[in-house]
């Protein structure tokens, strides 16, 4: 056999198994989160409802939400009234919402404000009692959308 053929033919080989072996990298490098990011700040003051403001960050989508939890073990069902507010910081004001709900006793996921935020910019969300004859609590949180 020619020694050109079979140094040619070599070379071939070695670049076919450098191609399979790249493509088999890129196929198990990794991918972006697939699931979303949840961070939730330091709960509100002590009262009838203990109050904690969350953002949930996928991509470049956020979510802005309040927990609010049960601290009487004789606790009644009852509707109550919240705020929920969350901001893109140095973007456009983002409208609060009023959400009134039916709180069991434990906790409660309350409300949902929806929007897109550029990657590495910050969030900022809060999540407050709204209920004439209450003590006020409020709580914030801060996140960064990492993308």
């Amino acid at each position: 056999m020619d020694p050109m053929k079979s140094l040619a033919a070599v070379a071939v080989a070695a670049a076919t198994l450098a191609a399979l072996a790249t493509g088999q990298e890129a196929v198990a490098a990794p991918t972006a989160p697939t699931g979303p990011v949840i961070t939730c700040g330091t709960p509100g003051a002590p009262g009838t409802l203990l109050t904690r403001a969350c953002v949930e960050v996928t991509g470049n989508q956020v979510r802005f939400y309040g927990i609010a939890a049960t601290t009487h073990s004789g606790w009644q069902p009852q509707q109550v009234g919240f705020t929920v507010s969350g901001t893109v910081v140095g973007g456009a004001p983002i409208a609060p919402i009023n959400p009134t709900v039916l709180v069991q006793a434990g906790t409660t996921s309350v409300g949902s404000i929806v929007t897109t935020a550029p990657c590495g910019s910050t969030v900022s969300g809060s999540f407050s009692v709204n209920q004439w004859g209450w003590p006020p609590s409020t709580a914030t949180v801060s996140a960064v959308v990492s993308c």
